[in-house]
Protein backbone atom coordinates (compact mmCIF):
# COMPACT_ATOMS: atom_id res chain seq x y z
CA UNK A 1 0.00 0.00 0.00
CA UNK A 2 1.14 3.66 -0.88
CA UNK A 3 1.41 5.54 2.25
CA UNK A 4 1.10 8.48 0.03
CA UNK A 5 -2.47 7.75 0.14
CA UNK A 6 -3.02 8.15 3.50
CA UNK A 7 -4.40 11.44 5.20
CA UNK A 8 -4.17 13.43 7.91
CA UNK A 9 -6.98 12.88 10.69
CA UNK A 10 -6.95 14.66 14.00
CA UNK A 11 -10.67 13.92 16.26
CA UNK A 12 -13.22 17.22 15.22
CA UNK A 13 -10.93 17.94 11.77
CA UNK A 14 -13.56 15.49 9.47
CA UNK A 15 -15.18 18.23 7.07
CA UNK A 16 -18.53 17.16 6.38
CA UNK A 17 -19.55 20.40 4.33
CA UNK A 18 -20.51 20.01 0.47
CA UNK A 19 -23.95 18.26 1.72
CA UNK A 20 -27.36 19.36 0.69
CA UNK A 21 -27.78 19.83 4.35
CA UNK A 22 -24.77 22.03 5.00
CA UNK A 23 -22.57 22.21 8.24
CA UNK A 24 -20.69 19.64 9.89
CA UNK A 25 -21.34 16.16 10.74
CA UNK A 26 -25.12 16.73 9.06
CA UNK A 27 -25.98 14.06 6.77
CA UNK A 28 -28.08 14.19 3.89
CA UNK A 29 -31.79 13.84 4.12
CA UNK A 30 -31.23 11.27 1.25
CA UNK A 31 -29.05 8.69 2.95
CA UNK A 32 -31.11 9.51 6.56
CA UNK A 33 -34.23 8.11 4.50
CA UNK A 34 -32.09 4.88 3.56
CA UNK A 35 -30.61 4.27 6.97
CA UNK A 36 -34.65 4.59 8.19
CA UNK A 37 -35.87 2.30 5.73
CA UNK A 38 -33.46 -0.07 6.15
CA UNK A 39 -34.07 -0.31 9.94
CA UNK A 40 -37.41 -0.71 9.28
CA UNK A 41 -37.09 -3.94 6.71
CA UNK A 42 -34.69 -5.64 9.37
CA UNK A 43 -36.46 -4.75 12.13
CA UNK A 44 -39.72 -6.29 10.29
CA UNK A 45 -37.57 -9.10 9.55
CA UNK A 46 -36.83 -9.72 13.41
CA UNK A 47 -40.54 -9.55 14.39
CA UNK A 48 -41.80 -11.38 12.27
CA UNK A 49 -39.26 -14.49 13.24
CA UNK A 50 -38.26 -13.55 16.53
CA UNK A 51 -40.37 -10.55 18.66
CA UNK A 52 -43.70 -12.38 17.36
CA UNK A 53 -42.84 -15.86 18.88
CA UNK A 54 -41.45 -14.45 22.05
CA UNK A 55 -43.61 -14.85 25.48
CA UNK A 56 -43.54 -11.28 26.82
CA UNK A 57 -43.88 -13.09 30.10
CA UNK A 58 -41.31 -15.55 30.48
CA UNK A 59 -39.44 -15.76 33.32
CA UNK A 60 -36.23 -13.45 31.81
CA UNK A 61 -38.75 -11.20 29.90
CA UNK A 62 -39.00 -7.15 29.82
CA UNK A 63 -42.07 -7.37 31.54
CA UNK A 64 -40.46 -10.10 34.22
CA UNK A 65 -37.23 -7.30 35.10
CA UNK A 66 -39.66 -4.44 35.24
CA UNK A 67 -41.22 -6.49 38.24
CA UNK A 68 -37.58 -6.93 39.64
CA UNK A 69 -38.46 -11.02 40.64
CA UNK A 70 -36.83 -12.12 38.25
CA UNK A 71 -33.47 -14.89 37.85
CA UNK A 72 -29.96 -12.72 38.19
CA UNK A 73 -27.96 -11.68 36.68
CA UNK A 74 -31.34 -11.05 34.11
CA UNK A 75 -32.61 -9.14 36.37
CA UNK A 76 -29.61 -6.66 36.76
CA UNK A 77 -30.14 -5.89 33.13
CA UNK A 78 -32.96 -2.82 33.77
CA UNK A 79 -32.52 -0.20 31.53
CA UNK A 80 -35.15 -0.98 29.09
CA UNK A 81 -37.54 -2.44 31.58
CA UNK A 82 -37.46 0.41 33.61
CA UNK A 83 -38.10 2.85 30.63
CA UNK A 84 -41.00 0.91 29.21
CA UNK A 85 -42.71 -0.18 32.73
CA UNK A 86 -42.56 4.08 33.03
CA UNK A 87 -45.12 4.13 29.92
CA UNK A 88 -46.45 1.36 31.07
CA UNK A 89 -49.91 2.41 29.62
CA UNK A 90 -48.63 2.24 26.12
CA UNK A 91 -46.55 -0.41 26.62
CA UNK A 92 -49.34 -2.42 28.19
CA UNK A 93 -51.51 -1.75 24.94
CA UNK A 94 -48.83 -1.45 22.43
CA UNK A 95 -46.40 -3.45 23.58
CA UNK A 96 -44.14 -4.90 20.81
CA UNK A 97 -45.13 -2.25 18.64
CA UNK A 98 -43.60 0.14 20.60
CA UNK A 99 -40.72 -2.35 21.18
CA UNK A 100 -40.11 -2.68 17.29
CA UNK A 101 -40.25 1.13 17.37
CA UNK A 102 -37.66 1.43 19.96
CA UNK A 103 -36.00 -1.17 17.62
CA UNK A 104 -35.79 0.95 14.72
CA UNK A 105 -34.66 4.06 15.88
CA UNK A 106 -31.81 2.16 18.14
CA UNK A 107 -30.79 0.69 14.04
CA UNK A 108 -31.54 4.02 12.81
CA UNK A 109 -29.27 5.50 15.53
CA UNK A 110 -26.33 2.59 14.69
CA UNK A 111 -25.91 3.70 11.39
CA UNK A 112 -25.70 7.15 12.13
CA UNK A 113 -22.99 6.61 15.01
CA UNK A 114 -21.25 4.11 12.65
CA UNK A 115 -20.85 6.30 9.80
CA UNK A 116 -19.20 8.39 12.43
CA UNK A 117 -17.07 5.97 13.92
CA UNK A 118 -15.67 5.13 10.49
CA UNK A 119 -15.08 8.53 9.57
CA UNK A 120 -12.93 8.46 11.94
CA UNK A 121 -10.65 5.67 10.40
CA UNK A 122 -11.46 6.29 6.63
CA UNK A 123 -11.12 9.83 4.99
CA UNK A 124 -13.72 9.87 2.08
CA UNK A 125 -16.64 10.81 4.04
CA UNK A 126 -19.09 11.01 1.50
CA UNK A 127 -18.16 7.03 0.08
CA UNK A 128 -18.74 6.28 3.88
CA UNK A 129 -22.06 7.06 3.87
CA UNK A 130 -22.90 4.18 1.63
CA UNK A 131 -20.55 1.76 3.80
CA UNK A 132 -22.09 2.76 7.04
CA UNK A 133 -24.96 -0.01 6.57
CA UNK A 134 -22.70 -2.36 6.00
CA UNK A 135 -23.09 -2.81 10.18
CA UNK A 136 -26.35 -4.24 9.58
CA UNK A 137 -25.20 -7.24 7.34
CA UNK A 138 -24.09 -8.94 10.60
CA UNK A 139 -27.12 -7.82 12.45
CA UNK A 140 -28.91 -9.53 10.06
CA UNK A 141 -27.06 -12.93 10.35
CA UNK A 142 -26.99 -13.12 13.95
CA UNK A 143 -30.08 -11.43 14.79
CA UNK A 144 -32.41 -13.11 12.13
CA UNK A 145 -31.19 -15.54 9.86
CA UNK A 146 -29.12 -17.45 12.21
CA UNK A 147 -30.66 -16.61 15.54
CA UNK A 148 -33.62 -18.54 17.32
CA UNK A 149 -33.52 -16.70 20.88
CA UNK A 150 -34.94 -13.55 21.45
CA UNK A 151 -33.39 -11.29 24.58
CA UNK A 152 -34.98 -7.88 24.75
CA UNK A 153 -31.61 -5.53 25.35
CA UNK A 154 -29.76 -6.78 21.99
CA UNK A 155 -29.59 -3.66 19.41
CA UNK A 156 -29.62 -0.79 22.31
CA UNK A 157 -26.54 -3.37 23.36
CA UNK A 158 -24.88 -3.01 19.78
CA UNK A 159 -25.80 0.70 19.73
CA UNK A 160 -24.06 1.75 22.98
CA UNK A 161 -20.71 -0.14 22.49
CA UNK A 162 -20.60 1.40 18.82
CA UNK A 163 -21.08 4.95 20.41
CA UNK A 164 -18.85 4.34 23.38
CA UNK A 165 -16.34 2.97 20.93
CA UNK A 166 -17.06 6.57 18.47
CA UNK A 167 -15.86 8.65 21.82
CA UNK A 168 -12.91 6.41 22.74
CA UNK A 169 -11.58 7.24 19.68
CA UNK A 170 -12.37 10.76 19.27
CA UNK A 171 -10.96 11.06 23.26
CA UNK A 172 -14.18 12.13 24.97
CA UNK A 173 -13.66 11.28 28.26
CA UNK A 174 -16.79 12.85 29.74
CA UNK A 175 -19.27 11.50 27.19
CA UNK A 176 -17.35 7.88 27.49
CA UNK A 177 -18.17 7.90 30.86
CA UNK A 178 -21.21 9.00 30.48
CA UNK A 179 -22.53 6.07 27.55
CA UNK A 180 -20.25 3.66 29.83
CA UNK A 181 -22.64 4.01 32.60
CA UNK A 182 -25.85 3.52 30.67
CA UNK A 183 -24.53 0.85 28.60
CA UNK A 184 -23.99 -0.78 31.33
CA UNK A 185 -26.84 -0.84 32.97
CA UNK A 186 -28.23 -2.09 30.01
CA UNK A 187 -26.63 -4.81 29.90
CA UNK A 188 -23.21 -5.78 32.21
CA UNK A 189 -20.90 -7.03 28.50
CA UNK A 190 -20.62 -3.13 28.04
CA UNK A 191 -17.56 -3.76 30.48
CA UNK A 192 -15.34 -4.65 27.70
CA UNK A 193 -15.29 -1.46 26.53
CA UNK A 194 -12.75 -1.06 29.40
CA UNK A 195 -10.24 -3.17 27.25
CA UNK A 196 -11.57 -1.08 24.21
CA UNK A 197 -10.20 2.18 26.47
CA UNK A 198 -7.08 0.64 27.23
CA UNK A 199 -5.94 -0.65 24.05
CA UNK A 200 -6.20 2.66 22.27
CA UNK A 201 -4.48 4.45 25.02
CA UNK A 202 -1.36 1.50 25.01
CA UNK A 203 1.27 4.01 24.08
CA UNK A 204 0.18 5.88 27.50
CA UNK A 205 -1.31 3.27 29.92
CA UNK A 206 0.82 4.15 32.98
CA UNK A 207 -0.06 7.98 32.87
CA UNK A 208 -2.46 9.26 35.55
CA UNK A 209 -5.66 10.05 33.21
CA UNK A 210 -5.33 6.31 31.58
CA UNK A 211 -4.81 4.77 35.30
CA UNK A 212 -7.51 6.49 36.92
CA UNK A 213 -10.09 7.10 34.36
CA UNK A 214 -9.57 2.93 34.26
CA UNK A 215 -10.02 2.85 37.98
CA UNK A 216 -13.26 5.22 37.92
CA UNK A 217 -14.41 2.54 34.99
CA UNK A 218 -13.84 -0.61 37.22
CA UNK A 219 -14.95 0.88 39.98
CA UNK A 220 -18.43 1.58 38.66
CA UNK A 221 -18.44 -1.45 37.04
CA UNK A 222 -18.01 -3.66 40.24
CA UNK A 223 -19.96 -1.78 42.27
CA UNK A 224 -22.52 -1.63 40.23
CA UNK A 225 -22.51 -5.20 40.40
CA UNK A 226 -21.95 -5.68 44.12
CA UNK A 227 -24.64 -3.04 44.48
CA UNK A 228 -27.63 -4.98 42.61
CA UNK A 229 -26.16 -8.00 43.84
CA UNK A 230 -27.09 -6.83 47.16
CA UNK A 231 -30.63 -5.61 46.15
CA UNK A 232 -31.35 -8.43 44.63
CA UNK A 233 -30.07 -10.79 46.61
CA UNK A 234 -33.23 -12.50 47.41
CA UNK A 235 -33.45 -13.45 43.72
CA UNK A 236 -32.84 -16.99 42.41
CA UNK A 237 -29.80 -17.41 40.30
CA UNK A 238 -25.59 -15.89 39.98
CA UNK A 239 -24.77 -12.89 39.84
CA UNK A 240 -22.74 -13.87 36.14
CA UNK A 241 -24.01 -16.74 33.90
CA UNK A 242 -21.87 -19.67 34.23
CA UNK A 243 -21.80 -20.85 31.04
CA UNK A 244 -17.87 -23.22 31.04
CA UNK A 245 -19.72 -26.62 32.12
CA UNK A 246 -22.30 -25.85 29.02
CA UNK A 247 -19.32 -25.01 26.63
CA UNK A 248 -17.31 -28.54 27.40
CA UNK A 249 -20.11 -30.16 26.11
CA UNK A 250 -20.76 -27.86 23.15
CA UNK A 251 -16.94 -28.65 22.07
CA UNK A 252 -17.29 -32.48 22.63
CA UNK A 253 -20.33 -32.46 20.20
CA UNK A 254 -19.21 -29.93 17.87
CA UNK A 255 -17.96 -32.30 15.01
CA UNK A 256 -21.01 -34.04 14.95
CA UNK A 257 -23.84 -31.27 15.57
CA UNK A 258 -24.20 -29.32 12.08
CA UNK A 259 -26.16 -26.31 13.72
CA UNK A 260 -23.41 -25.49 16.23
CA UNK A 261 -20.55 -25.79 13.27
CA UNK A 262 -23.23 -23.91 11.15
CA UNK A 263 -24.12 -21.18 13.81
CA UNK A 264 -19.97 -20.56 14.44
CA UNK A 265 -18.88 -20.68 10.80
CA UNK A 266 -21.91 -17.88 9.55
CA UNK A 267 -21.12 -15.81 13.09
CA UNK A 268 -21.21 -12.16 11.64
CA UNK A 269 -21.98 -13.66 8.27
CA UNK A 270 -18.33 -14.38 7.73
CA UNK A 271 -16.73 -10.94 8.41
CA UNK A 272 -14.58 -12.48 10.91
CA UNK A 273 -12.73 -14.28 8.50
CA UNK A 274 -11.70 -10.81 7.05
CA UNK A 275 -10.80 -9.99 10.88
CA UNK A 276 -8.60 -12.94 10.91
CA UNK A 277 -6.97 -12.00 7.49
CA UNK A 278 -6.05 -8.67 8.64
CA UNK A 279 -3.76 -9.61 11.26
CA UNK A 280 -2.69 -13.18 10.17
CA UNK A 281 -1.80 -11.57 6.90
CA UNK A 282 -0.02 -8.79 8.48
CA UNK A 283 -2.66 -6.68 6.45
CA UNK A 284 -3.23 -4.51 9.86
CA UNK A 285 0.53 -3.36 9.72
CA UNK A 286 -0.50 -1.11 6.66
CA UNK A 287 -3.15 1.21 8.56
CA UNK A 288 -1.05 3.99 9.89
CA UNK A 289 -2.49 4.68 13.42
CA UNK A 290 -2.29 1.35 15.30
CA UNK A 291 -4.38 2.79 17.90
CA UNK A 292 -7.38 2.70 16.25
CA UNK A 293 -6.72 -0.88 15.09
CA UNK A 294 -5.80 -1.76 19.11
CA UNK A 295 -9.27 -0.16 20.14
CA UNK A 296 -10.60 -3.52 18.14
CA UNK A 297 -8.70 -6.37 20.26
CA UNK A 298 -11.91 -5.94 23.16
CA UNK A 299 -12.62 -8.88 21.14
CA UNK A 300 -9.97 -11.14 22.28
CA UNK A 301 -10.71 -10.65 26.04
CA UNK A 302 -14.26 -11.09 25.43
CA UNK A 303 -13.91 -14.25 23.44
CA UNK A 304 -11.50 -15.50 26.43
CA UNK A 305 -13.79 -14.39 29.19
CA UNK A 306 -16.84 -16.22 26.85
CA UNK A 307 -15.56 -19.15 27.24
CA UNK A 308 -16.57 -19.25 30.99
CA UNK A 309 -19.80 -16.79 31.03
CA UNK A 310 -21.50 -17.22 27.91
CA UNK A 311 -22.21 -19.87 25.52
CA UNK A 312 -19.73 -20.14 22.35
CA UNK A 313 -22.66 -21.33 20.10
CA UNK A 314 -25.45 -18.84 20.97
CA UNK A 315 -24.87 -15.92 17.72
CA UNK A 316 -27.04 -13.68 19.67
CA UNK A 317 -24.45 -13.12 22.55
CA UNK A 318 -21.62 -11.42 20.25
CA UNK A 319 -23.28 -8.35 20.75
CA UNK A 320 -20.93 -5.89 21.69
CA UNK A 321 -18.52 -7.63 19.01
CA UNK A 322 -20.21 -6.56 15.92
CA UNK A 323 -19.64 -3.24 15.84
CA UNK A 324 -15.44 -4.28 16.12
CA UNK A 325 -15.74 -7.12 14.01
CA UNK A 326 -16.94 -4.92 11.08
CA UNK A 327 -14.54 -2.35 11.48
CA UNK A 328 -11.82 -5.23 11.52
CA UNK A 329 -13.37 -6.11 8.14
CA UNK A 330 -13.35 -2.26 6.64
CA UNK A 331 -9.52 -2.15 7.74
CA UNK A 332 -8.73 -5.57 5.51
CA UNK A 333 -10.86 -4.85 2.33
CA UNK A 334 -9.12 -1.13 2.92
CA UNK A 335 -5.62 -2.45 2.11
CA UNK A 336 -7.60 -3.04 -1.96
CA UNK A 337 -7.76 -0.18 -3.87
CA UNK A 338 -10.57 -1.55 -5.06
CA UNK A 339 -12.67 -0.72 -1.86
CA UNK A 340 -12.20 2.80 -2.08
CA UNK A 341 -11.51 3.34 1.08
CA UNK A 342 -8.60 6.14 2.18
CA UNK A 343 -7.36 5.51 5.42
CA UNK A 344 -6.27 8.89 7.77
CA UNK A 345 -2.12 8.97 8.15
CA UNK A 346 -1.06 9.32 11.95
CA UNK A 347 0.46 12.61 13.16
CA UNK A 348 2.26 11.72 16.66
CA UNK A 349 0.98 14.69 18.76
CA UNK A 350 4.54 16.47 19.13
CA UNK A 351 4.77 16.56 14.96
CA UNK A 352 1.30 18.00 15.17
CA UNK A 353 1.70 20.77 17.69
CA UNK A 354 4.52 21.90 16.15
CA UNK A 355 2.68 22.17 12.62
CA UNK A 356 0.69 24.40 14.96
Amino acid sequence: MNPSQYYDYTPGSVDFSGYDRGGANKIPYGFLALYFVLSVVICYLYHKKIVAAADWNAPNSLNAVASFQTSKPFQFRLLMPVIFDFFRPLHAIYGKYLYNAWNVAALFLLQIVFYKLICGYFRNVKYLLWVAPVILYPVLWNYIILNQSFQYYDFTAILFFTIGLYYILNQRTIAFFIIFIIAVINKETAGYLIFAYLFYNYKELFTKKVILNTFLLGIFFIGYKILLGYIFRSNPGDNFEIGYIENIRIVKELPGNTIFLKNLALNYGGLYIFAILLFITGAWLKYPDRRKVYLNLAIVPYYIFGIFITYITEVRVYTELIPMVTILFLLYISTFKISGLEPWAYIPKKKLQNNI
